[in-house]
């Protein structure tokens, strides 16, 4: 809130304090006979101007049934004046005025639309329960100030009939306004200070009716002062409810459940209820009073109507908590507490035919970058149009399910592995489809894995959930977009996974996971320019493959402490060389990125710690990214990379081409060079398409002042066609394999040290 907007507020507040004391003051004067006949017309005046200071300073969106008010304050205040100077209260003859009445009974009805409008402007949807509730409390009090007050009064036999009904009318009137006031209570919508003000003017008002009629009908005696003080109440209440800033919000739904009984509306129709019994009891009912009678049978019927109402809401809330229970918000589709229920059954029943049960687990491709790229809003409506795309492949009796972010299943009985392969393949290009969102045209891939049970071959629906789950990821190792069928081996690769994990996490802890070093070298000479720093683990004397153990690192997490690791050692390693081997100080290190140590590290701390401990420039140290990274294109992702090139260090795309980045993505980063994808290269001089590609690569890198460099060079010719596209930063197995730390000075004696000139040149 700005220093104005809360300057405003509080002078708002402090109008209202004012206007309030004022007419606690004029009240209490009145009530001790000070002011005499001009306080009504005094606070009258006061309620009308604090009215329309109110509506003018405040605004509120709905307006007229302000404005009603104010002309119900005229009229009551004329009434007022003519009741004074005709000497009306109390006087039942013929003789009797009617002219306040004129001015009176036009004001009621003004009041009561005034209640209507507000009543409108709050409420959200027709609430049946509160009309009822309504109705219950109107009738109720009609039913007893009619046989306490309005009967008796109609009653009186040597009085004026219309002196009579002059004083009967009222009471009557606002009854009837009870119901609006009861009903406003009642509605949805914010319980500020002027809405409390509002329901406690009405609520004076009906009051000093009653009083006031039992009082000009003789049947108590009151002084007239006391009669006037509930009707003083109300234009005080409404012109400091008007005047209060929460006038603003009187029409502002609240975010509450309908239909809710608090205490005091549950007191409030209890009371009513009872009126009944009440004038049973105080009242002799042995003759025929069809008012009376007609009231107790209004309040009877909406008491049933509203039981019976209840009753429903009851079960709409039981049946709508049930469905949430059990379905996804989103989707609507069935949660998985539902689909496990589903396929438990599915499974029962297959022991007792044989018939197969096949349970389909889908997961969408690369949703997340669809989420970060595009926002959770639009990755919403994805899913939305996914599950309305599955639901349409699959079979009537087959079940559809959403169990967690892009994860689907669908659980068909009768179908063996080919029949579910079938439909799931169907599924596959049916969602391959381009998607038409709000953000553009999106195309998504999906792995699917497949679990079959036959009779008694699975006993609960948590274990073929586990084996399809196997199943789809055996998909997205094959490069996802892929439909897979369990097979028992699988479960073998599951294990060895989670072992290898276990191993791993030791072997981390103990030391065994070592940086290799590959070459890079400079083309025509075959120099050395640098190094890419590779882990490498051997375990009992067995050497685990890089593209085993590197998945399952970045999946548990474990990329993290390993790449802090390798970048400590790499950067050890690298200031080593540069102070011992003779022209090795312009040597440079390049180590690989995960796209988890971006997100869930703080890297850049950890770069410049690195940098700092070994007496490194930031210049001596590349990093390598992959695509994905760059996709993510998050505000984190950004500064990270921002944070590292402020330190002098470079970044590279590794496996440039294999992703989804594009020109406009290398603009956006701060990359200084780009890697040229190993399966590119071996299609050098074989593959026209693959030659063409990399020769539109390093066309890129050089129009954007980026180096590119050539991975997985084995041959001769790869290396001649790659300097005649202008590609001169290599590395490969044709120059040398990644080795230790101690032979490194043996390869670069054989390879030699590129220049200071060579190396100075490739700096972008």
């Amino acid at each position: 809130m700005t220093e104005n907007a809360r300057a405003s507020r509080d002078a708002s507040d402090r109008s209202t304090w004012i206007s309030g004391l004022f007419f606690a003051t004029v009240i209490a004067a009145h009530a001790f006979g000070v002011l005499g006949g001009v306080t009504y017309p005094l606070v009258i005046i006061g309620g009308i101007a604090s009215a329309c200071i109110g509506l003018r300073k405040h605004r509120p969106t709905v307006r007229w049934p302000w404005w009603a008010m104010v002309a119900t304050g005229l009229l009551w205040g004329a009434a007022g004046v003519a009741r004074e100077a005709t000497e009306a209260t109390g006087d039942l003859t013929h003789e009797r005025s009617l002219l306040p009445d004129l001015f009176a009974l036009p004001g009621y009805v003004l009041f009561g639309l005034a209640l209507y409008g507000l009543l409108r402007a709050r409420r959200v949807v027709d609430e049946s329960g509160a009309r009822l509730d309504g109705i219950m409390l109107g009738t109720g009090a009609l039913l007893f100030v009619y046989e306490l007050l309005i009967l008796p009064t109609l009653s009186i036999d040597d009085a004026w009939v219309m002196a009579r009904i002059a004083i009967a009318i009222y009471p009557a009137i606002s009854m009837c306004l009870v119901v609006l006031a009861a009903r406003l209570a009642f509605s949805s919508g914010q319980r500020s200070p002027a809405f409390s003000l509002v329901l406690g003017g009405t609520a004076c008002l009906l009051a000093g009716d009653v009083v006031f009629a039992l009082g000009d009908a003789g049947r108590i005696v009151v002084n007239e002062r006391l009669l006037e003080i509930p009707f003083l109440l109300v234009p005080a209440a409404i012109g400091s409810a008007v005047l209060h800033p929460s006038i603003r919000f009187i029409a502002r739904p609240a975010r509450r459940p309908m239909n809710t009984m608090s205490r005091g509306r549950l007191m409030a129709v209890a009371a009513a209820l009872l009126a009944p019994i009440v004038v049973i009891a105080l009242h002799d009912m042995s003759s025929a009073r069809s008012v009376t009678t007609v009231l107790c049978l209004v309040l009877a019927v909406a008491a049933i109507m509203r039981l019976a109402g209840a009753m429903k809401e009851q079960a709409a809330l039981g049946f709508r908590l049930t469905h949430q229970a059990n379905h996804d918000d989103l989707t609507g589709l069935p949660n998985r507490v539902l689909v496990v229920k589903h396929i438990d059954a599915m499974l029962s029943e297959s022991r007792r035919t044989g018939r197969p049960v096949a349970l389909m687990f889908l997961d969408l491709d690369q949703f997340k970058l669809v989420n970060d790229s595009m926002g959770h809003a639009v990755g919403d409506q994805l899913l939305v149009l996914a599950a309305e795309r599955i639901g349409d492949c699959v079979r009537s009796n087959d079940i559809v399910g959403r169990i967690s972010g892009d994860e689907f299943l669908v659980v068909a009985a009768g179908l063996d592995a080919d029949g579910a392969a079938g439909l799931a393949d169907r599924v596959r290009r049916v969602l391959g489809a381009a998607f038409l969102l709000d953000a553009g045209e999106v195309f998504i891939s999906v792995s699917i894995g497949i679990a079959v049970a036959f009779g008694a071959d699975v006993d609960e629906a948590s274990t073929l959930i586990q084996e399809a789950d196997t199943a789809m990821y055996r998909s997205k190792d094959a490069g996802r977009n892929a439909v897979t069928v369990y097979d028992t081996s699988m479960l073998e690769r599951v294990a060895r996974r989670v072992e290898l994990e276990r191993r791993l996490r030791q072997a981390l802890a103990a030391g065994e996971v070592v940086a290799y070093f590959q070459p890079l070298v400079r083309l025509p000479t075959g120099n050395v320019v640098g190094f890419e720093a590779l882990a490498r683990w051997e375990d009992d004397r067995t050497m685990i493959a890089s593209s085993e153990f590197i998945p399952v690192a970045e999946e548990s997490g474990l990329i993290v402490p390993l790449g802090a690791f390798m970048l400590d050692e790499a950067c050890r390693s690298l200031a080593h060389w540069r102070r011992t081997i003779p022209g090795g100080e312009g040597l440079y290190i390049s180590v690989n990125l995960s796209p988890r140590q971006v997100r869930e590290s703080d890297i850049v701390d950890i770069v410049a710690e690195a940098l700092l401990r070994h007496g490194l420039p930031g210049s001596a140290l590349w990093l390598e990214i992959t695509e994905s990274v760059m996709m993510e294109d998050s505000v984190s992702t950004a500064g990270v990379m921002v944070g590292l090139r402020s330190l002098g260090v470079r970044l590279s795309v590794d496996d440039f081409g294999t992703g989804f980045s594009s020109l406009s993505t290398l603009k956006r980063f701060p990359v200084s060079g780009v890697k040229i994808d190993r399966s590119f290269v071996s299609g050098l001089g074989e593959h026209q398409s693959d030659s063409s590609l990399v020769a539109a690569i390093v066309a890129m890198a050089s129009a954007l002042g980026l180096v590119a460099i050539a991975e997985g060079v084995e041959t001769h010719d790869q290396a001649a066609r790659l300097l005649a596209l202008g590609c001169t930063e290599v590395q490969g197995y044709l120059f040398a394999t990644a080795v230790p730390f101690d032979e490194v000075p043996p390869t670069l004696a054989r390879l030699g040290v590129a220049g200071h000139a060579d190396l100075v040149a490739r700096v972008p």
